[in-house]
Protein backbone atom coordinates (compact mmCIF):
# COMPACT_ATOMS: atom_id res chain seq x y z
CA UNK A 1 0.00 0.00 0.00
CA UNK A 2 1.47 3.39 -0.68
CA UNK A 3 -0.01 5.16 2.38
CA UNK A 4 0.18 2.58 4.62
CA UNK A 5 -2.54 0.09 6.32
CA UNK A 6 -6.44 1.38 6.72
CA UNK A 7 -7.88 1.86 10.11
CA UNK A 8 -11.19 1.88 8.19
CA UNK A 9 -12.71 1.51 4.73
CA UNK A 10 -16.10 2.00 3.93
CA UNK A 11 -17.81 -0.26 0.70
CA UNK A 12 -20.91 -0.68 -1.30
CA UNK A 13 -22.30 -4.06 -1.00
CA UNK A 14 -20.40 -5.71 -4.07
CA UNK A 15 -19.64 -9.21 -4.54
CA UNK A 16 -16.07 -9.27 -4.31
CA UNK A 17 -16.14 -7.01 -0.78
CA UNK A 18 -18.02 -9.75 1.75
CA UNK A 19 -15.72 -12.78 0.12
CA UNK A 20 -13.48 -14.89 1.95
CA UNK A 21 -10.36 -13.40 0.57
CA UNK A 22 -11.19 -10.06 1.51
CA UNK A 23 -12.41 -10.84 4.72
CA UNK A 24 -9.39 -12.55 5.53
CA UNK A 25 -7.04 -9.39 4.89
CA UNK A 26 -8.84 -6.96 6.41
CA UNK A 27 -8.87 -9.39 9.80
CA UNK A 28 -5.54 -10.21 9.08
CA UNK A 29 -4.75 -5.90 8.71
CA UNK A 30 -7.15 -5.35 11.62
CA UNK A 31 -8.82 -3.15 9.66
CA UNK A 32 -12.60 -2.08 10.16
CA UNK A 33 -15.12 -2.72 6.96
CA UNK A 34 -18.12 -0.81 7.02
CA UNK A 35 -20.70 -1.61 4.32
CA UNK A 36 -23.40 0.93 3.25
CA UNK A 37 -27.11 0.15 2.81
CA UNK A 38 -27.80 -1.50 -0.34
CA UNK A 39 -29.09 0.88 -3.19
CA UNK A 40 -28.39 4.12 -0.94
CA UNK A 41 -25.79 5.76 -2.58
CA UNK A 42 -25.81 8.77 -0.58
CA UNK A 43 -24.50 6.41 2.32
CA UNK A 44 -20.63 6.80 0.87
CA UNK A 45 -21.60 10.62 -0.61
CA UNK A 46 -18.08 11.71 -0.93
CA UNK A 47 -17.40 8.34 -2.64
CA UNK A 48 -19.84 9.19 -5.18
CA UNK A 49 -19.37 12.52 -5.62
CA UNK A 50 -15.90 12.16 -6.51
CA UNK A 51 -16.65 9.51 -9.15
CA UNK A 52 -19.74 11.70 -10.25
CA UNK A 53 -16.20 14.38 -11.21
CA UNK A 54 -14.07 11.14 -12.45
CA UNK A 55 -16.37 9.39 -13.98
CA UNK A 56 -17.11 11.47 -16.85
CA UNK A 57 -13.54 12.13 -17.71
CA UNK A 58 -12.60 9.04 -18.34
CA UNK A 59 -15.38 8.40 -20.45
CA UNK A 60 -14.03 11.29 -22.69
CA UNK A 61 -10.86 10.50 -22.69
CA UNK A 62 -11.21 6.91 -23.10
CA UNK A 63 -12.00 4.85 -26.97
CA UNK A 64 -15.10 4.64 -28.47
CA UNK A 65 -15.81 1.09 -27.05
CA UNK A 66 -15.15 2.20 -23.32
CA UNK A 67 -12.17 -0.55 -23.62
CA UNK A 68 -8.80 1.37 -22.58
CA UNK A 69 -10.43 3.41 -19.57
CA UNK A 70 -8.14 2.26 -17.08
CA UNK A 71 -5.03 3.54 -19.33
CA UNK A 72 -6.33 7.32 -18.24
CA UNK A 73 -6.95 6.67 -14.90
CA UNK A 74 -3.68 7.91 -13.66
CA UNK A 75 -3.84 11.03 -15.64
CA UNK A 76 -7.51 11.81 -15.00
CA UNK A 77 -6.92 11.10 -11.35
CA UNK A 78 -3.63 13.86 -11.15
CA UNK A 79 -6.01 16.24 -12.95
CA UNK A 80 -8.07 15.68 -10.14
CA UNK A 81 -5.37 15.92 -7.05
CA UNK A 82 -4.22 19.38 -8.89
CA UNK A 83 -7.21 20.80 -9.23
CA UNK A 84 -8.39 23.30 -6.49
CA UNK A 85 -11.65 22.07 -5.07
CA UNK A 86 -14.64 24.87 -4.04
CA UNK A 87 -15.49 22.54 -1.21
CA UNK A 88 -12.00 22.60 0.32
CA UNK A 89 -10.27 25.62 -1.27
CA UNK A 90 -7.22 23.93 -2.04
CA UNK A 91 -6.34 21.38 -4.58
CA UNK A 92 -5.93 17.47 -2.95
CA UNK A 93 -2.13 17.51 -3.20
CA UNK A 94 -1.36 20.33 -1.14
CA UNK A 95 -3.54 19.02 1.51
CA UNK A 96 -1.61 15.74 1.00
CA UNK A 97 2.02 17.00 0.47
CA UNK A 98 1.71 21.05 1.42
CA UNK A 99 2.88 21.98 -1.80
CA UNK A 100 1.77 22.79 -5.62
CA UNK A 101 2.38 20.15 -7.50
CA UNK A 102 5.27 20.71 -10.33
CA UNK A 103 4.05 20.57 -13.88
CA UNK A 104 5.83 20.16 -17.07
CA UNK A 105 5.90 23.71 -17.69
CA UNK A 106 7.69 24.16 -14.40
CA UNK A 107 10.70 22.24 -15.37
CA UNK A 108 13.13 25.53 -16.36
CA UNK A 109 11.61 27.30 -13.05
CA UNK A 110 14.04 28.17 -10.53
CA UNK A 111 14.21 25.80 -7.55
CA UNK A 112 14.82 26.82 -4.12
CA UNK A 113 16.54 24.51 -1.69
CA UNK A 114 16.37 25.16 2.05
CA UNK A 115 19.19 25.55 3.85
CA UNK A 116 17.64 26.32 7.66
CA UNK A 117 15.84 22.16 7.30
CA UNK A 118 14.36 23.12 10.93
CA UNK A 119 13.19 26.67 10.04
CA UNK A 120 11.90 24.86 6.90
CA UNK A 121 10.19 21.61 9.16
CA UNK A 122 8.69 24.43 11.47
CA UNK A 123 7.42 26.26 8.39
CA UNK A 124 5.73 23.04 6.85
CA UNK A 125 4.42 22.07 9.91
CA UNK A 126 2.06 25.75 10.77
CA UNK A 127 1.44 25.54 6.60
CA UNK A 128 0.04 22.21 7.17
CA UNK A 129 -2.05 22.90 10.51
CA UNK A 130 -3.85 26.63 8.45
CA UNK A 131 -4.65 24.39 5.62
CA UNK A 132 -6.46 21.91 7.59
CA UNK A 133 -8.13 24.80 9.71
CA UNK A 134 -8.97 26.28 6.49
CA UNK A 135 -10.19 23.44 4.37
CA UNK A 136 -12.69 21.69 7.17
CA UNK A 137 -13.99 25.82 7.65
CA UNK A 138 -14.59 25.67 3.90
CA UNK A 139 -15.85 22.03 3.82
CA UNK A 140 -18.18 22.83 6.51
CA UNK A 141 -19.18 25.74 5.33
CA UNK A 142 -20.24 24.49 1.62
CA UNK A 143 -22.26 21.50 3.04
CA UNK A 144 -24.11 23.79 4.92
CA UNK A 145 -24.86 25.40 1.16
CA UNK A 146 -25.34 22.17 -0.33
CA UNK A 147 -27.61 21.10 2.34
CA UNK A 148 -29.80 24.63 1.86
CA UNK A 149 -29.81 23.41 -2.44
CA UNK A 150 -31.09 20.32 -1.91
CA UNK A 151 -33.69 20.81 1.05
CA UNK A 152 -34.78 23.78 -1.69
CA UNK A 153 -34.82 21.62 -4.11
CA UNK A 154 -36.39 18.69 -2.63
CA UNK A 155 -39.91 20.10 -3.60
CA UNK A 156 -42.43 16.59 -3.73
CA UNK A 157 -42.38 16.30 -7.82
CA UNK A 158 -45.31 14.99 -9.29
CA UNK A 159 -45.33 13.39 -12.88
CA UNK A 160 -48.35 13.37 -15.21
CA UNK A 161 -49.81 10.18 -16.87
CA UNK A 162 -49.06 10.20 -20.92
CA UNK A 163 -45.49 11.71 -19.61
CA UNK A 164 -42.52 10.66 -21.30
CA UNK A 165 -39.54 9.80 -18.75
CA UNK A 166 -36.21 7.86 -18.31
CA UNK A 167 -35.88 5.79 -15.18
CA UNK A 168 -32.48 4.67 -13.59
CA UNK A 169 -30.90 1.63 -14.86
CA UNK A 170 -31.06 -1.25 -11.92
CA UNK A 171 -30.03 -3.69 -14.35
CA UNK A 172 -27.78 -6.09 -12.51
CA UNK A 173 -25.26 -6.30 -15.38
CA UNK A 174 -24.34 -2.65 -15.42
CA UNK A 175 -20.93 -0.95 -14.78
CA UNK A 176 -20.04 2.50 -13.76
CA UNK A 177 -19.70 3.29 -17.49
CA UNK A 178 -23.60 2.24 -18.24
CA UNK A 179 -25.76 4.90 -18.58
CA UNK A 180 -27.42 6.27 -15.54
CA UNK A 181 -31.05 6.29 -16.89
CA UNK A 182 -32.74 4.57 -19.43
CA UNK A 183 -36.05 5.03 -21.37
CA UNK A 184 -38.00 6.33 -22.96
CA UNK A 185 -40.84 5.08 -20.65
CA UNK A 186 -44.14 6.33 -21.01
CA UNK A 187 -45.97 7.21 -17.54
CA UNK A 188 -49.10 5.20 -17.65
CA UNK A 189 -50.40 4.91 -13.89
CA UNK A 190 -49.96 6.86 -10.49
CA UNK A 191 -50.20 4.58 -7.94
CA UNK A 192 -48.87 6.88 -5.27
CA UNK A 193 -47.79 10.53 -5.00
CA UNK A 194 -44.60 9.04 -5.05
CA UNK A 195 -44.99 5.50 -7.22
CA UNK A 196 -45.90 5.25 -10.62
CA UNK A 197 -46.24 2.30 -13.09
CA UNK A 198 -44.15 3.49 -16.34
CA UNK A 199 -43.85 1.34 -19.50
CA UNK A 200 -41.71 1.03 -22.25
CA UNK A 201 -41.63 2.68 -25.51
CA UNK A 202 -40.05 0.12 -27.67
CA UNK A 203 -40.49 -3.08 -25.88
CA UNK A 204 -43.77 -2.36 -23.74
CA UNK A 205 -42.08 -3.69 -20.40
CA UNK A 206 -43.53 -2.41 -17.60
CA UNK A 207 -42.22 -1.60 -14.73
CA UNK A 208 -43.09 0.36 -10.91
CA UNK A 209 -40.66 2.95 -9.94
CA UNK A 210 -40.72 5.90 -7.51
CA UNK A 211 -40.63 9.04 -7.74
CA UNK A 212 -36.12 9.70 -7.16
CA UNK A 213 -35.93 6.85 -10.07
CA UNK A 214 -37.51 9.32 -12.41
CA UNK A 215 -35.80 11.84 -14.82
CA UNK A 216 -37.79 14.07 -17.10
CA UNK A 217 -36.68 13.26 -21.16
CA UNK A 218 -35.97 16.07 -23.19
Amino acid sequence: MIYGVLLEILTDNEQHFPSSLYESLLTLTGCCHVKTTPYNPQANGQCERHNATLLPNLIALSNRSKSNWDDKLLPTTFNYNSTRHDSTGYTPFELMFARHPRFIADLNSFLTTPHNISHYHHTMEQFIAHVKIAARKNTIRNQHLAKQRFDQNRSHLQYSVGRTILIRNCNPTMNKLSPKFIGPYTIINRIRDKTYIVQHDGTGRRVQVTVQDIRSFN
